[in-house]
């Protein structure tokens, strides 16, 4: 017979250790994943932080400082939540495991053993931080299969001139076709702090380039030459980009890099078509490079100087009348067109130019902005003329930096002809006498000739000033037949409902026309980005599981972030499974990808596509 007391303490035992291992299971872990090696210099390296048992919101927060002379961007973080029920001897379970993936972008210019991390992970009063992984990275060779070199202006530059970058990448035309992928690295382009970046992206039908940088691959307009070198053969991809400096000063840049990953061996797939089986990297790396960026000179600079630097600048100037009183405003819109640096050319005071002296014109001291759009830079003020002799708008004076001549220019608008007349002063008489200076004038009602009709009755009679109703019937008319009839028969009576019916058509076809051409391009650029990710999960297939699900989830988050409101519900589950399936340390990574994987991701990327359009 068993103990009553025994069996309830026993019970009270187990549920206290259900209790613990409940509270075990679901405590707050984070722990790194980096993506396998070998690591060379110049070459990021994807590092995961993944974060479980958190709460859903808000989104943990994470603190961690790269080591000295390396780059760590982040790039993003993927939540997700998975809940479960499940029943036991007829107790139900409910568990849910919340989950964050944290992306970074490891980059070190030298090689060497860098620790990444520790991570500190907080949330409200809860806090984790995870150990830091040691990561070696390798010293790039000079290849003499692929190379990479990046030039601009070795002449003096200043800040706000345009300057363009050229970047030439060169392989064994054999290597063409053994290509999986290739990543380019140019460190100038990873500093927005310094400069600021033209972009002018590739064109359908254009050849593109892609470039790695800080906030993500950019694309560039590129042409394809072959070239031979020592009897072998080479394919020249050459680009550029162009990039304004934003202070002087002399930088240091490390070396551009690029690595190629070349397949040594394939397989055939179930269609008997060739896929990667094996790959190898070649690295290659470029000089260090320096930039120095000299402030334009004090001595010398005009006046009129506002910070206009580069090339054949010129100023329009435009009146908004030619005909005032002393004190009328006059608008005035100037437009500023030049190769340089719009953004940052201002317009200088314009009453120390010659001709526009105080006594003469009241012109506005406060710092005017301009509106840039396309190539042009336009201002627009009011001046008031304050003297009766003056005839016209003088030239107005722009100075510019010079930067092919290394000196300023300066360059004059065309003058505007004016006639100004004595504004009239009403005396005290005026106001005295009350009478109306333009009644003087008027004609008299003898002078004013009225009209009369067949019968001879008067049609009309009015003077200036007056307002005559004599005769015209004021009723309020009430029935719709006889406000919309025009009193003529047959065919006059549909005419002006005709004109109107017309006018309203042209009306909504002028709107539709505007709207069509009026695209939002933001739309088209989602649109464009969709259509790459979905060809890039679909050219997945056939791949091994870890190169495949790396692709199928960098496809996912492109999409992801270009419709960041839409998210269906499988998503996160699915990307977290591609994240363990890419950073396996081994298990059949190596083994191709089902296509039932493929016909999933493809599924989620048509619910990203119809919700973020």
């Amino acid at each position: 017979m068993s103990n009553p007391t025994a069996t309830a303490s026993l019970r009270t035992l187990l549920v206290l250790g259900a209790t613990l291992f409940a509270a075990t299971a679901g405590a707050q872990k984070a722990h790194i994943q980096v993506s396998q090696g070998p690591y060379y210099q110049g070459e990021a390296v994807d590092v995961h932080l993944i974060v479980e048992d958190f709460d859903e919101e808000p989104t943990p927060q994470v603190e961690v400082t790269p080591p000295p002379g390396t780059r760590l961007d982040f790039a993003g973080v993927s939540p997700s939540t998975r809940s479960s029920i499940s029943i036991i001897n007829g107790r139900m379970t409910q568990t849910k495991e919340v989950r964050f993936v944290y992306q970074y972008r490891f980059v070190a210019n030298e090689a060497g053993r860098y620790p990444v991390g520790p991570f500190r992970v907080s949330q409200g009063s809860t806090s984790r931080t995870t150990g830091p992984v040691q990561l070696t990275i390798e010293a790039l060779g000079r290849s003499d299969r692929v190379r990479i070199k990046t030039t601009w202006p070795s002449s003096e530059v200043y800040p706000g001139q345009r300057i363009q970058v050229a970047l030439e990448w060169s392989f064994e035309a054999e290597l063409n076709d053994r290509m999986r992928d290739y990543r380019i690295e140019v460190p100038i382009f990873n500093r927005p702090d310094l400069f600021r970046y033209v972009e002018d992206p590739p064109q359908p039908g254009d050849t593109e380039l892609k470039v790695q940088t800080s906030n993500g691959p950019i694309a560039l307009r590129a042409t394809v030459t072959d070239r031979v070198e020592g009897g072998r053969r080479f394919k020249v991809v050459r680009a550029e980009r162009t990039l304004i400096p934003l202070e002087p000063g002399r930088f240091d840049f490390p070396a551009a890099t690029a690595m190629v990953e070349e397949v040594v061996r394939w397989r055939r797939d179930l269609f008997g078509q060739r896929t990667p089986q094996s790959v190898r990297k070649v690295p290659t790396i470029d000089e260090p490079r320096t930039l120095v960026v000299s402030d334009v000179p004090l001595r010398g600079r005009p006046a009129s100087y506002a910070g206009a630097i580069g090339r054949g600048f010129s100023l329009e100037v435009s009146a908004d009348r030619s005909v005032v009183q002393v004190g009328d405003p006059i608008g005035l819109t100037l437009v500023l067109r030049g190769d340089g640096n719009l953004d940052g050319a201002g317009l200088a005071d314009l009453s120390s130019a010659a001709g526009l002296s105080p006594d003469r014109f009241r012109i506005p001291t406060a710092p005017q902005a301009g509106v840039v759009k396309d190539g042009t830079k336009t201002f627009r003020l009011q001046l008031r003329v304050l003297d009766a002799g003056v005839r016209e708008i003088p030239p107005i004076p722009y100075s510019y930096f010079d930067t092919d001549k290394k000196e300023y220019v300066t360059v004059e608008s065309r003058p505007i002809a004016l006639s100004v007349r004595r504004a009239r002063v009403i005396t005290a008489d005026d106001v005295v006498s009350g009478a109306d200076p333009a009644a003087e004038s008027a004609p008299s009602q003898d002078e004013v000739a009225s009209e009369t009709s067949a019968d001879g009755a008067p049609e009309a009679a009015a003077t200036l000033g007056d307002f005559v109703l004599a005769g015209a019937n004021l009723s309020v008319v009430r029935e719709p037949a006889r406000l919309v009839s025009s009193g003529a028969a047959g065919a006059g009576r549909w005419l002006p409902m005709s004109i109107y019916g017309l006018s309203l058509l042209g009306v909504v076809g002028a709107f539709a026309i505007r709207r069509q051409r009026d695209l939002d391009p933001v739309l088209v650029e989602r649109k464009s980005r969709f259509a790459t990710a979905r060809k890039q999960i679909s050219g997945a297939a056939g791949q091994s599981k870890s190169v495949a699900m790396r692709e199928i989830a960098s496809a996912l988050r492109a999409m992801l972030q270009a419709a960041p409101g839409a998210r269906p519900a499988e998503l996160d589950a699915f990307l977290s499974e591609c994240d363990a399936v890419a950073f396996a340390p081994g298990g059949g990574a190596d083994a191709p990808v089902e296509r039932e994987t493929i016909d999933r991701a493809l599924a989620l990327a048509q619910a990203l596509e119809e919700g973020g359009t």
